[in-house]
C-alpha cells in the first residue's frame, strides 16, 4: 500500500480551500490520521481494506462538520479509542490477577496522565454524535486507570465483563 499517495490524495480532498495555518494545521492531522491507518493495516492481510473502510469513517464527518474540524474530531477520536483499549487490557489484567499492587497502579497512573493530557483536545471539539462517542471513551477509560490505581469503581464496560463472583463486578441492587 502506498501510504504516501494516499496522503497526497487526502490532502487534495481536504485541505483545499483552507487558509495557510488551517493546511499546515491539517496535514499534521493527516499525518497522524495516515500513520493510525497504516499502523492498522499492517496488522492486517487487506491494508486496502482498512484503507478503504477508515476513509469512509472520515467521509461520514464530513457531512457533520467542516473540514478541519472533521480531521481533529477523527485525530482525537482515535487517540481516545487506543487510549480506551489501553486501559480496558489493563482492567481486565487487574481482574485476572495477571496484574496488581505496584505495577497496576503505576500503569493506571501513567494512562490517567495521558487521559488527563486529552481531555482538553476532547472539550476543544465541537459537538457531534463523533466528539460525544468520544468523550465516553475517555470517561469510560479513566475509571478503569482509577480501577488499577484504587482497585474500587471500574467502568461499565468492564463491569460488564466481570464474571458473577469474580472480583469487585458489578454492584449489585439488591440487598
Amino acid at each position: 500500500m502506498d501510504w504516501e499517495a494516499v496522503s497526497a490524495e487526502l490532502e487534495r480532498e481536504w485541505l483545499d480551500g483552507l487558509s495557510a495555518a488551517e493546511r499546515e494545521e491539517g496535514r499534521r492531522l493527516l499525518g497522524e490520521i495516515v500513520a493510525d491507518w497504516r499502523r492498522e493495516a499492517a496488522g492486517t492481510d487487506d491494508p486496502e481494506g482498512v484503507n478503504r473502510i477508515q476513509r469512509q469513517d472520515l467521509a461520514a464527518l464530513a457531512g457533520d462538520l467542516p473540514p478541519l474540524d472533521a480531521l481533529r474530531t477523527r485525530a482525537v477520536t482515535r487517540r481516545a479509542e487506543h487510549l480506551g483499549s489501553r486501559t480496558l487490557a489493563l482492567g481486565r489484567r487487574v481482574l485476572s490477577g495477571d496484574a496488581g499492587g505496584d505495577e497496576a497502579q503505576a500503569a493506571g497512573r501513567e494512562l490517567l496522565a495521558e487521559a488527563e493530557a486529552l481531555a482538553p483536545d476532547l472539550q476543544a471539539l465541537p459537538d457531534s454524535p463523533h466528539a460525544t462517542a468520544a468523550r465516553r471513551e475517555l470517561g469510560d477509560a479513566v475509571m478503569e486507570a482509577l480501577f488499577a490505581v484504587e482497585g474500587k469503581a471500574m467502568s461499565p464496560r468492564l463491569a460488564r465483563e466481570t464474571p458473577a463472583g469474580a472480583g469487585p463486578g458489578p454492584p449489585s441492587i439488591r440487598p
